[in-house]
């Protein structure tokens, strides 16, 4: 099964650095241009710029954003502002945050060193596609570093919270370092430094699947690193470039938070509100109402509750709230094509059967990029509304726990963008490095 060392992790020295909060960021994934620009002022020690640097006009083979990152993590290992720790140790984690209307949560977990597998090997569980441009930046990244700059977020089961009980043991009441990110989400980390903990918690761990959360082209890229490590220094376990640093999480645990990610529609020569509203109704429960975004994901919630719901909205202060009464007879009969264990599944209802059939946008126009735009916050589809910028916004409720777990363990994989577990694991608390003659315990 899964295995995951201790690992002499890199992280900034407070001492030098101050206020963490100035330094870490959100995954480079997630920040959007303008951020990326806010971020690189904010401090000339930020993470992104070896993380996220930006390009300049002239870059050339021997002055890129790469380059100039992997100048930077010298620059800033050789002065101090970046420091290894003596010893290999776990990375307990907690993230505290607040959800509106639904509460603050603490969610638990560590930082460790996985030793790497290929997907369809069994010990770690994919559960979305990936993209080639995406890994190739990744990898040219590693390839200058030597190392991780951020965790992938991995979850396992643990029922009766057997591994971060005995990771506790190793903690103290005051974190070693902690952080407060731009969301206002608290990061608290401290080091498990003791032999024995380490053993303790990793025997716990031993017979455990790891379910890649977040961080997929992150995997793959390490993968592909590893690789090519293998070829200029052969294989070997204990190499730190056999693993990848992974933020490891029990997925039992009430902290576990999957927002929906909701869809906007462009770019269709013939939409039509009236038409879509017609052929829906022709075979599906449709409700009409009046309201805000807020007031449609509140309907969408509550009818969630009592089965498979999707509502959307072409503007004008109304939305419409679709209901499946016969879930399974209606996937049988319409999604054929898709798999039994992802047919009922919210976002493939969305993407099989509202996108594809009845709008007739096909799965490479959704890969394309060309008809279909992302939303984590539903206003923000709405404003896309109200300034022409998408033709009609759809949302989801979330992918359950369960649902995640039972896809993952099939071989089969989700459509892109129907998980968004919150919050995100921070970028430059913890560094692996991955350098040709870095070497971790080959169990702790």
């Amino acid at each position: 099964m899964a295995i995951v060392a201790t690992f002499r992790g890199i992280h900034y020295d407070p001492r030098k650095i101050g206020d963490l909060s100035k330094v870490v960021s959100q995954p480079y994934d997630v920040i959007s241009p303008e951020e990326q620009k806010i971020l690189h002022r904010r401090h000339p020690r930020q993470i992104v710029w070896v993380d996220f640097g930006m390009p300049r006009e002239g870059d050339g083979p021997e002055d890129n954003k790469y380059t100039r990152a992997a100048a930077h993590y010298r620059q800033w290992l050789s002065d101090g502002t970046l420091v290894q720790d003596p010893t290999p140790a776990f990375y307990y984690y907690e993230q505290e945050f607040t959800i509106p209307g639904k509460g603050t949560f603490i969610r638990k977990g560590y930082l460790g060193a996985l030793r790497l597998s290929a997907f369809g090997e069994g010990e770690v569980l994919p559960h979305e596609k990936t993209l080639s441009k995406p890994k190739e930046d990744r990898l040219a990244l590693m390839r200058v570093t030597d190392a991780n700059m951020s965790p992938i977020f991995g979850l396992f089961s643990d029922p009766k919270d057997e591994v971060l009980s005995a990771m506790r043991k190793g903690i103290s009441s005051s974190p070693d370092f902690a952080a407060t990110d731009d969301l206002g989400i608290m990061h608290r980390v401290w080091t498990v430094a003791d032999p024995a903990v380490q053993k303790a918690a990793a025997a716990k761990m031993a017979d455990k699947k790891v379910f890649i959360a977040d961080g997929h082209h992150r995997y793959e890229t390490a993968l592909a690193f590893r690789e090519e490590m293998r070829k200029k220094f052969g294989k070997r376990e204990d190499a730190a470039y056999e693993h990848v640093l992974m933020f490891l999480c029990n997925m039992d645990d009430e902290g576990i938070v999957i927002l929906p990610t909701h869809r906007g529609v462009h770019s269709l020569p013939a939409f039509s509100e009236e038409e879509l509203a017609a052929k829906v109704r022709a075979l599906l429960p449709m409700e009409t109402r009046k309201g805000s975004p807020e007031d449609a994901i509140r309907a969408l919630e509550a009818a969630g509750e009592n089965g498979k719901a999707i509502a959307w909205t072409a503007g004008g202060g109304k939305f419409h709230l679709i209901s499946f009464p016969e879930p399974a007879k209606f996937c049988a009969e319409r999604l054929t094509k898709f798999p039994p264990q992802l047919r009922s599944l919210d976002v493939v209802l969305l993407h099989g059967f509202l996108l594809e059939q009845m709008l007739g946008i096909t799965p490479e126009a959704v890969t394309a990029g060309t008809c279909v735009k992302y939303y984590k916050d539903p206003a923000k589809a709405v404003s896309d509304l109200s300034a022409g910028a998408i033709q009609a916004g759809f949302f989801l409720n979330s992918v359950t726990v369960e649902e995640f777990r039972n896809v993952s363990l099939s071989g089969h994989v989700l459509p892109q963008k129907s998980t968004f577990f919150y919050p995100k694991i921070l970028t430059g608390l913890l560094i692996f490095s991955t350098h040709g003659d870095e070497r971790v315990p080959a169990q702790a």
